[in-house]
Order: C-alpha cells, then structure tokens, then sequence
C-alpha cells in the first residue's frame, strides 16, 4: 500500500489529467485520493470551528494540500502527519512561505507519538481505515486534544466488492453501530453525526462520467494506475450504495472540559 501510495503522490504532481478530474469531480485539486469534495471540507470546517487561534492535527494528511487548503482558509495553525515520506517532503517544500503555521512530519497511525494535550481539532479525512485498531488510534488521539478539543471526522463504511452481499454485516450501518462508533464509545466519547451517503453516491457517479472524459488523456500521461484506481472506487462505492450496504458520515466528538 505503501508503494502506491509513493507512485501516487509523485505521479500527480504532475499530472494534468488528475488536476481535471479533482477539478471537475471535488470543485477543487487538493490532490484528493479520498472523497472529500469542497462542500464537505466545508462543512467539516464550519463544524470544528477552526480559526486563527486554534491548533489542528490533520491525520493522513498526503502531500499536505489539504490541510494547506484549510489553514489558508481559517487562518488555524495546522501539523500534518502521513508515513508516506515523499509525500511529507513534497508537501514541507512546498509551505515553506507559510510554516508559521503549517508543518508536516512522517508518522504512522499504528504507531502514533503525539504530544498530550496539543491540540484544539483533530482531522481525520478517509484516513481512520489505515489503524489496525481503531479504538488504539482513538485513544491516542484523545490523549493529544486538549480540554474541550474535538475530533472530526470524515469516515465510510461499506461492502468491499470481494465480499460477498449476504456476509456483509448490515447491522453495522447506522451511525451509532459503525466500527469508528464503537471506537469512540470504547473511549468513553459521545458524538454527532452527519449523514453524507447520498453526497457520496453523487460523487462516485460523477467521477465515473469524469474518468471516462479523460481516459484517453490519463494513458497518453503513462498514469493509467490512477485511472484505475479511481473507478474502481467509483465502481464499487456506487455498486454498494445501490445495494443498501454503503453509508458515509461525518462525526463530530468533543472531549470534556476539565
């Protein structure tokens, strides 16, 4: 997974092909592998509350331009965090004008070393599905907030297409019986919930109208690995939906002041 991701972040900074389809699909190129378009980032910004006061932690964050996008906004103080290493290196040098108030470092979500009480907001955009354990990374994650911080979080949940329909676990769905709500009840955490599957259901159509637009742009590029990747996820994602058995959510938890 690693490896991909490595070939990932190289590939688009280069890629014209890619700058469309995150234009066309999410309204902006943040150089999205997940499924945050503008209005959810959006929403996830007005909810945390981010502004120039505050101190955030984008877990996941790739090569940084995500929590670029929202630091510029919000004017918020914002570290980074990813185990890909070009990725952390590409988004560190391209900031350098702005590391008053953004910084990235490499960093696992197995293997989290945060400071205690650090941080304000945490933000994790599709990245949670990479813990190993996602009550570990939650308690980790709530050690480093700080007294009435939050976490925000943009998470899916659903049949991967090599599971078969019947085995898949319907039950775990709604937002309250999620693994990432289980997770954060585990650490004692109470949270509000967004329903945001019918805005994932939009995009994944869209992003396969989008790709077959520029599948003949992404080979002539030689990235045609990212073609693929990007409407299999479509593919499956819409498939899911269809069926009953995909839901997205974004949760919000807020830490108790002591």
């Amino acid at each position: 997974m690693k490896n991909f991701y490595t070939a990932y972040y190289a590939a688009i900074e280069h890629s014209q092909a890619y700058h469309l389809f995150c234009e066309r699909v999410f309204g902006i190129d943040l150089g999205q592998h997940g499924f945050a378009d503008v209005q959810q980032l959006d929403l996830l910004m007005q909810l945390a509350g981010l502004d120039a006061a505050k101190c955030a932690l984008d877990l996941g964050c790739g090569d940084g331009r995500i929590a670029e996008y929202i630091s510029d906004r919000t004017g918020a103080s914002i570290t980074g965090l990813d185990y890909v290493a070009a990725a952390i290196r590409s988004a560190q040098m391209r900031t350098q004008a702005k590391a008053a108030r953004l910084e990235f470092f490499v960093g696992d979500i197995n293997q989290l070393e945060l400071p205690r009480d650090a941080f304000d907001v945490i933000l994790s955009i599709d990245t949670l599905y990479f813990s190993e354990d996602y009550a570990a990374t939650i308690r980790a994650l709530k050690d480093a907030l700080k007294p009435g911080g939050q976490i925000a979080l943009l998470f899916s949940h659903g049949r991967e297409p090599w599971v078969p329909k019947e085995q898949f676990p319907r039950e775990t769905l709604p937002p309250d019986k999620t693994p990432l709500a289980q997770a954060l009840g585990a650490n004692g955490l109470t949270f509000r919930t967004w329903d945001l599957t019918q805005r994932d259901y939009e995009l994944a159509i869209r992003r396969k109208q989008v790709l077959a637009e520029l599948e003949a742009q992404f080979d002539a590029e030689g990235t045609r690995f990212i073609y693929d990747n990007r409407l299999g996820d479509a593919n499956g994602i819409a498939q899911a939906i269809e069926d009953g058995l995909h839901a997205r959510y974004l949760y919000q938890a807020v830490m108790a002041r002591q």
